[in-house]
């Protein structure tokens, strides 16, 4: 499969995944109708939509399950082993002729191998385990910082502090550590900037659209938002965007240890990886929470959403962008952090319509993001 094909997958499986956990973990929102009463309505049909409630109910954002998803999200890596498994079988099968030509050669380079000592043996497993402690800290802080946004805040915004945060640390560290093929670095940085700007003003406008949409309203004495999650969204772009840097150091580092590690080795990574990151996201679960009950009690569909998540949203993004690394300079895979967004409009924009306002500086920002990614695109796609 082409690298297109791969890039396009990991962008549409991100917007499943998101939607999906957003749809199990995110806050209700309230909107404002001619100062009267303030009816709640739930992005994710999470809460009864026809509960009614006054400006000074508190409602408190669904946090129980935060952890839990995050290691359901590790948990699913564990699929990845089967399903390479099979994706290498036929692969294995035309090229068993080949395998079998080459014997006498594969023998000769077992004969010529030297025995470890037992000190040398230990040594490096220690370096190794330290490696996948390492990359383990930082993936599963990005994630749980990432399920505890969608608590706070919509998904749309978690998509725009996240990937403009992977973004921006990923292509600093990539020139920072030499990883990045250095051409054309000037005019990409002219279009990285750009986009940058793109994004400000995309998160700028969409606030002013969440105002004419009615979803927000203004105080007439004070002059301020009536906004009650306005903190909220608040931390969470603080924590999400925070969380998400150690995306940069994540891929500097996997790039570095384990690409030259064989195809076996690199796919039970992914499972230490997987299961290191789990034991250290235990501790964390709140007390006095069951995901099995809170599941069933917060949404009736949580499970659909649960497994829509794993099957459309996590195995295919992990695999893409593994692909992506694969067959790709490391480079190439940042485009999606700023397509993704583009996307994640759209989106929202059809599943939203009716409350859904565009206006001119919006458009303006969405065609210097999408602009800047069709040229990043072009100019950084390559083979590896």
């Amino acid at each position: 499969m082409s690298s297109n094909i791969f890039w396009l997958t990991a962008l549409g499986s991100y917007i499943v995944q998101t939607k999906s956990f957003s749809k199990i973990l995110g806050r209700p929102i309230i909107n404002n109708n001619n100062n009267k009463t303030n009816k709640i309505n739930s992005i994710n049909n999470i809460h009864n939509a026809s509960n009614e409630l006054n400006d000074e109910t508190a409602i408190k954002p669904i946090k129980n399950l935060s952890v839990q998803i995050a290691i359901v999200y590790f948990a699913a890596w564990f699929l990845l082993l089967p399903l390479f498994r099979c994706w290498n079988l036929a692969r294995k099968t035309s090229s068993m002729e080949n395998e079998e030509l080459n014997g006498s050669n594969i023998n000769l380079e077992r004969d010529d191998t030297i025995p470890q000592s037992k000190a040398s043996i230990i040594i490096s497993k220690l370096k190794h385990f330290f490696k996948i402690l390492t990359l383990s800290l930082l993936i599963s802080t990005a994630v749980l910082s990432y399920t505890l946004a969608l608590t706070m805040t919509p998904a749309f915004d978690v998509t725009l502090i996240q990937n403009t945060a992977i973004f921006e640390i990923t292509t600093l560290l990539y020139g920072v550590c030499s990883i990045s093929k250095r051409q054309n670095v000037f005019r990409n940085f002219i279009f990285m900037m750009i986009a940058l700007v793109g994004i400000l003003i995309v998160s700028y406008a969409n606030a002013t659209c969440d105002l004419l949409a009615g979803k927000l309203s203004i105080n007439k004495e004070t002059g301020e938002v009536n906004d009650p999650f306005l903190f909220d969204r608040l931390k969470a772009a603080l924590l999400c965007g925070l969380g998400s840097l150690t995306i940069g150091p994540f891929a500097v580092l996997s790039n570095k240890w384990l690409t030259n590690e064989k195809p076996a080795m690199n796919r039970r990574n992914v499972c230490y990886i997987a299961l290191t990151s789990i034991c250290l996201l235990i501790p964390f679960i709140p007390k006095k929470s069951s995901f099995w009950t809170d599941m069933n009690s917060n949404n009736e569909s949580g499970w659909l959403f649960l497994i829509l998540a794993i099957v459309g949203g996590i195995l295919p993004n992990i695999i893409s962008i593994i692909q992506l690394n694969k067959n790709s300079p490391p480079e190439f895979v940042t485009t999606a952090n700023l397509a993704v967004i583009v996307l994640m409009g759209i989106v929202q924009g059809l599943s939203e319509s009716n409350e859904t306002y565009i206006i001119r500086w919006q458009v303006i920002g969405y065609i210097m993001l999408t602009t800047s990614a069709i040229f990043l695109f072009i100019s950084l796609r390559g083979k590896k």
